[in-house]
């Protein structure tokens, strides 16, 4: 997907482009160094002397606004990041993102309405209280002002991924539906833009509605003019969700609109997956004409692929590849369908797989792979760690019974990670039930050990009331 970084200093940058003003320059290096209220100061200056000064205002609502952003106590946490299974990373600042008070955000809209209605062609202030909504969760407020904007908007077919920052705004915060209701309002000023609905089907695959990100990638290949970038992100899409042969057809079309052979690849590819030994001779063809500069990733898997051609293709092969961080997820999905068609009298391949999908929120999904581990005899050692992944899928998938199962056979495992997990959702379990002494007690249990994780942060929190 296309992104685009948040402007930390909502409308500095902005305005540094188009005034080298004393005002401007100032208020920016105050606000840099956290001097707020010199900054304040000093705009209260200018606007007692002159208190039409726009640029004062401006900059006087961007002032409170930083300040509000490094300061409020209004913050969104990501309990379903925190939760996961698939990160043993502690938590820190980045699992946490603010969110403007409502009545900050009103005292920074009067001040910015008032240098509007001074100046009303300040298109920086515009877009300024666009993001200002966004980071307040004032969802009507930002969709009527997009609306009003929407001639400004249009202007350009860029300012679509641009605009739909805000709607990310509004996603990050815990928002997802609002967030897309956005994008929709967006997409719509651009009926024919491909590009803007790809992005909403990437969206949709990251938090795991694979349905309607489907919807989504057939409305982008509709239209009738794509861009490289969204035949790129809606063939990797097609082939994460095992969509193979969407994926060849759309890699195929971008590749006749725009002279490149990726399309080769790629179809060499779905032949390994799906084990047809011609896919040798295709790979072979790909690697002679692909040069390193454009076709670098193709390149690497093509070629580790290709030595199968003349041994066979093992269990150990396998799994070197699923675990090759330098191979795209896209590229990964028919790695793993060949392993599903090849091992097939093995449940590891299916649990993998059942992972695989479950890390993109593909639950449901990844469920009719994952539950073979109730069943499987050759995971060994391991088979606490599919146990868990396997019981955090059936919590997502609101299967209570399912879940409790799974965790509680894990709550005397060797391994502390995948203990304190187990031992962390069944307590919340009890606490659901009502049982927050039992709760308690295993809460309590994850914060003595010796070892730390961030479920013991976690119930630590649950103790402490927050």
């Amino acid at each position: 997907m296309r992104h685009f970084a948040l402007c930390f200093c909502l409308l500095l940058s902005a305005l540094t482009a188009t005034s080298q003003k004393e005002i401007i320059a100032r208020t920016t290096w105050f606000i840099k160094d956290g001097h707020y209220a010199k900054a304040d100061a000093y705009l209260d200056s200018i606007l007692k002397r002159n208190p039409k000064n726009v640029d004062a205002l401006v900059m006087k609502g961007n002032v409170l606004l930083n300040y509000s952003w490094q300061h409020t106590s209004k913050n969104y946490f990501d309990l379903e990041k925190a939760e996961s299974v698939f990160s043993d990373a502690l938590i820190d600042q980045s699992f946490f993102t603010p969110i403007i008070p409502l009545d900050t955000s009103k005292l920074i809209e009067s001040i910015w309405k008032k240098a509007l209605a001074i100046d009303s062609t300040r298109q920086d202030i515009l877009k300024g209280l666009c993001n200002l909504y966004s980071l307040s969760l004032r969802i009507d407020d930002l969709t009527q002002q997009l609306k009003r904007m929407k001639k400004l908007i249009t202007k350009s077919d860029e300012s679509a991924f641009t605009y739909a920052e805000y709607a990310r705004n509004v996603k990050d915060r815990g928002h997802f539906d609002d967030g897309m209701k956005i994008y929709r309002v967006i997409a719509d000023m651009f009926p024919q833009l491909a590009g803007i609905r790809c992005d909403m089907a990437g969206e949709y695959f990251y938090a795991g509605k694979s349905e309607t990100a489907r919807n989504y990638l057939d409305s982008t290949l509709a239209k009738p003019d794509i861009d490289q970038t969204s035949f790129i992100n809606a063939a990797g899409i097609y082939s994460a969700l095992g969509f193979y042969n969407n994926a060849y057809i759309t890699f195929n079309r971008y590749s006749r609109l725009d002279t490149v052979i990726v399309d080769r690849f790629y179809k060499g590819l779905m032949m390994f997956a799906f084990m047809d030994t011609g896919y040798r001779m295709q790979l072979v063809d790909f690697v002679k004409t692909a040069t390193e500069n454009n076709y670098s990733d193709e390149l690497s898997v093509a070629r580790q692929l290709l030595p199968f051609a003349d041994r066979p293709f093992t269990f150990d092969d396998f799994m070197k590849l699923a675990d090759d961080n330098g191979i795209p997820d896209y590229y990964k999905a028919p790695i793993y369908q060949r392993a599903l068609s090849q091992f097939s009298d093995s449940c590891q391949p299916s649990v993998l797989y059942g992972i695989f999908e479950c890390r993109f929120k593909n639950y449901d999904y990844a469920n009719r792979y994952l539950r073979k581990c109730e069943f499987c005899d050759t995971l060994l050692s391991d088979y606490p760690l599919w146990e868990l992944y396997y019981g955090y899928d059936l919590a997502m998938l609101g299967n209570k019974e399912g879940a409790q199962k799974r965790f509680n056979g894990l709550l005397n495992a060797m391994n502390d990670f995948i203990r304190q997990a187990a031992v962390y959702f069944m307590a919340k379990y009890l606490l659901q039930d009502g049982k927050k002494e039992e709760a308690n007690k295993l809460f309590e249990k994850i914060v003595a050990e010796p070892v730390k994780t961030k479920y013991g942060q976690l119930a630590q929190n649950y103790l402490a009331g927050k």
